[in-house]
């Protein structure tokens, strides 16, 4: 594919409405309109590249080919896809040629899948009719990069509120090792660690997933002070009997990392493979059962140590669903962002009369209402379907549908819905008249959050209670 485009440039061709390559053993007809270009990755990486692709090609397809659009994934089953430029690298100089030679092929809408595009994006809304950026903030970005130039007025910031996944996948966690008391025994400890603190796409889903353990923990200890909560704990119990039928009892789960000790290491200071390792190995010596990695490739780092350890902890992925990486040995369940949804979500509203779309003239020549994205941050806050967890072997659907509703009929939202409702609201706008607990730094939002090890601040515990 990108040779092929580089041809183009280098001819100058102008793509008409469609350009038709053979991509493997597959005839494809792409729409010339919607480009993706990846972050240095590929299109079948398993990671955001491909799931922005799909989300693009699935539209493309509801809108090119409606007879193959459906639920699910029959859309594939179409010829139709979205365009796609893998850039070579994630330097300037080939991200700037990535968005130039889509360009010249006819892109009018470019998807840029992870924060990676953060330093060039301006260069490419100076190109492009719109653009969607994924895991990223369109907010105060300049065209060409340039301070001296205006602001880019183009772009739909694509954010997830990752708390509410982290949290997902660690009620799935203890629900996993509940029901796996013969292989872990009834001291059970956990664990996480990041790449790089960054509050709005790492250290939220920490935070999510350390708050899943004490919440859990309050429900099954039954807490007389909060009645509503314990009154969940047959709802907890009956989910972990869908994975073990026989389990009575429930057990409570530990931290293996202080929260509120502010020298705590927390992170590897790096999302290179490879840099995982010493980490890895003080959690695995501390006696974390499961690991939750926020790092990248980094999981890779864990799933060794735990190998050369001999130990016998598992991992949830994060980001996109990572048994289909790793396998399912290791993978118990992944922390999701629902990329592919968001983004043809985006291309919904790009492509409708809200941003001003005119289809006969395929162009934005009408007035934009209040409900178009193009000039906003959009995050889960708003689309609860962008955030969920990875059904697995170890955690069957069966399962993950009790934990998180995801029919989109919010009259079928769980309890546990609700609850992240609410941990959405302390993290990032704050409850009770009291401020949001994201800080700068993960140690600050730790503090913000907890009064001891095993318990968060009343207001919040009251502020989950009201909600029940």
């Amino acid at each position: 594919m990108k040779k092929l485009l580089g041809s183009l440039m280098a001819l100058s061709l102008v793509a008409t409405s469609v350009t038709s390559v053979v991509s493997c053993t597959k005839k494809y007809t792409f729409d010339s309109d919607v480009w993706v270009i990846t972050d240095g990755g590929t299109i079948s990486d398993n990671s955001f590249n491909q799931s922005a692709w799909e989300g693009a090609s699935a539209y493309v397809v509801s809108k090119q080919d409606p007879t193959h659009y459906g639920p699910g994934d029959k859309w594939k089953s179409s010829k139709w896809r979205a365009s796609y430029f893998e850039a070579a690298s994630q330097t300037t100089s080939d991200f700037r040629m990535a968005y130039v030679t889509s360009k010249i092929a006819g892109a009018k809408t470019m998807i840029l899948p992870g924060f990676n595009h953060g330093n060039t994006i301006g260069w490419a809304a100076n190109l492009a009719d719109n653009l969607i950026y994924i895991d990223g903030s369109g907010q105060g970005v300049h065209l060409d990069m340039d301070k001296n130039k205006p602001v880019a007025k183009n772009i739909i910031g694509l954010q997830y509120e990752a708390e509410s996944s982290g949290f997902f996948a660690g009620l799935a966690a203890a629900v996993y090792l509940n029901a796996n008391i013969k292989e872990f025994g009834t001291d059970l400890k956990i664990a996480t660690y990041g790449g790089m603190d960054n509050p709005g796409a790492v250290s939220n889903y920490m935070w999510g997933f350390l708050v899943a353990f004490d919440i859990f923990n309050k429900i099954i200890n039954e807490d007389p002070k909060y009645p509503k909560l314990g009154a969940l704990k047959p709802a907890v119990l009956n989910l972990v009997n869908t994975l073990d039928p026989d389990a009575k009892t429930l057990h409570s789960i530990s931290k293996v990392e202080n929260v509120l000790n502010p020298d705590e290491s927390w992170f590897s200071q790096s999302f290179e493979a490879g840099h995982g390792k010493d980490i890895s190995d003080s959690l695995i010596s501390k006696g974390a059962n499961v690991i939750f990695p926020v790092a990248g490739p980094q999981t890779q780092d864990t799933i060794d140590r735990i190998k050369y350890n001999k130990s016998n902890a598992k991992i949830v992925g994060v980001d996109t669903e990572q048994s289909k990486i790793y396998g399912e040995y290791y993978i118990i369940t992944s922390a999701l962002k629902e990329i592919a949804t968001s983004t043809q979500d985006a291309l919904k509203n790009i492509y409708s009369s809200a941003c001003g779309f005119d289809p006969s003239s395929n162009s934005w020549n009408k007035p934009q209402t209040d409900t178009c994205w193009i000039n906003t941050d959009q995050s889960s806050l708003h689309h609860p379907s962008w955030t969920g967890i990875e059904p697995t072997k170890s955690i069957p659907k069966t399962a993950t549908e009790l934990i998180h509703n995801t029919s989109g009929d919010s009259t079928k939202d769980t309890a546990f819905d609700k609850i992240v409702a609410v941990l959405e609201a302390v993290y990032s706008v704050g409850v009770g008249g009291n401020k949001p607990v994201a800080a700068k730094f993960f140690p600050g939002t730790l503090a913000n959050t907890y009064q001891s090890q095993n318990e968060l601040k009343d207001y919040i515990w009251q502020a989950i209670e009201d909600k029940l």
